[in-house]
């Protein structure tokens, strides 16, 4: 059963906005939400937490102090859930995981919340008929798809979401070409989103410009095995192993470290960059992304738009080619560009935390303002 009745204050000046993860910590989801939390205007919005699992870490330990309750659910059922949400008298609350690992979309089915948002951790609609929007934004959720979701759209004006500077101290350094003579792109996304035709498309550019190289960085390449196997892949499109540049993972600060050898990055697709596109132009390395035809596929286009940079979004493969080959040919203005592109993120939709703060508070007094006269008839 679903609840029906609610106790929180109809007209209240000050919201209770809840939101229900597992990934409030080093994840992509905290990096996306400690920026924008922090400039929350607490006379407007009251901020209450509910993590579905116990891992904590420095990043966990600072977003705390943004919540005036860090109310743990792990280890309890659904229904004790829900109660312990309607309990609390939330207006808003937000789902931050969809159907990844750690999520209580069980939980949002017992409607503990007059309204109820999923946002963030997940890049589809949940399926849920108790939730009542998804967050979106012009870009991951055009009008043309609101028959992807059985949610609501809520349109953010300019983008879903808004990254965190990272806290680490490393700047952006002279565009790699310029010594070395040759581009050297980059791809730092896991291996699993990087398919036969993605290789076909970047094989197709690296061979196109003699010398360049293909950067590859991630977790997965920490196996030789694995190593092996995208060195055959390349190989198969004509790309020589000696042409790849293979690295497993490493530590935030030298993952962001490591894009001082690149030139251009290259998104994979259809499941695009999130955080690590976002990571990649903060040190002034601009992305190559392919539109796409579903949220998932979007959220390159929504990041590298708001980022200031809708040029380096290709309309098909052949434009993304194309584009690639033509930016790497002019490095006097790719070295312009990465000598700016981070004092102009800080104003950008992509990193501009106050504005998007302003944008979500707005959000959410409309979400609560339209319920409010639903009820009324």
């Amino acid at each position: 059963r679903t609840f029906t009745s609610f106790n929180c204050p109809k007209e209240a000046d000050r919201l209770r906005v809840g939101f229900v993860s597992g990934d409030l910590r080093n994840h992509p989801v905290g990096y996306w939400t400690e920026g924008f939390l922090a400039e929350i205007d607490n006379s407007k919005i009251e901020l209450i937490a509910y993590p579905t699992l116990p891992n904590e870490d420095e990043l966990t330990r600072r977003l705390r102090s943004f919540f005036s309750k860090w109310q743990p659910v792990y280890g309890q059922d659904d229904e004790a859930v829900a109660k312990m949400i309607h309990d609390d008298h939330i207006h808003v609350l937000f789902d931050m995981s969809g159907h990844t690992q750690y999520n209580r979309l069980p939980v949002f089915a017992w409607k503990p919340a007059p309204v109820q948002v999923s946002w963030l951790g997940y890049f589809a609609t949940t399926g849920l008929n108790e939730m009542d929007y998804i967050l979106g934004d012009p870009y991951v959720t055009p009008k043309s798809e609101e028959g992807h979701f059985v949610e609501n759209i809520w349109p953010m004006p300019e983008s879903y979401v808004c990254f965190t500077p990272p806290d680490v101290d490393i700047e952006v350094n002279e565009l790699p070409a310029i010594s070395s003579e040759s581009i050297t792109f980059g791809c730092f996304n896991n291996l699993i989103k990087i398919n036969d035709e993605v290789v076909s498309v970047w094989s197709r550019i690296l061979k196109a410009l003699p010398g360049s190289r293909m950067f590859l960085k991630t977790k997965t390449l920490n196996s030789e095995e694995e190593c092996r196997k995208i060195k055959e892949r390349f190989l198969n499109h004509g790309v020589e192993s000696g042409r790849l540049i293979l690295e497993g993972e490493s530590p935030r600060s030298g993952l962001l470290a490591a894009y001082q050898r690149v030139d251009i990055a290259l998104d994979p697709f259809p499941y695009p960059g999130g955080t690590t596109s976002a990571e990649s132009v903060w040190m002034g390395v601009p992305v190559v992304t392919l539109r796409g035809k579903n949220f998932l596929s979007h959220v390159g286009e929504s990041i590298i738009t708001n980022a200031g940079l809708p040029d380096w979004v290709a309309i098909d493969e052949e434009d993304y080619v194309r584009k690639a080959i033509d930016f790497a040919s002019d490095l006097d203005a790719l070295s312009s560009l990465r000598s700016g592109l981070r004092a102009k993120l800080l104003t950008s939709p992509l990193y501009d935390t106050k504005r998007f703060a302003r944008y979500f508070e707005t959000a959410v007094r409309d979400m609560w303002k339209k319920w409010l006269e639903k009820q009324n008839g």
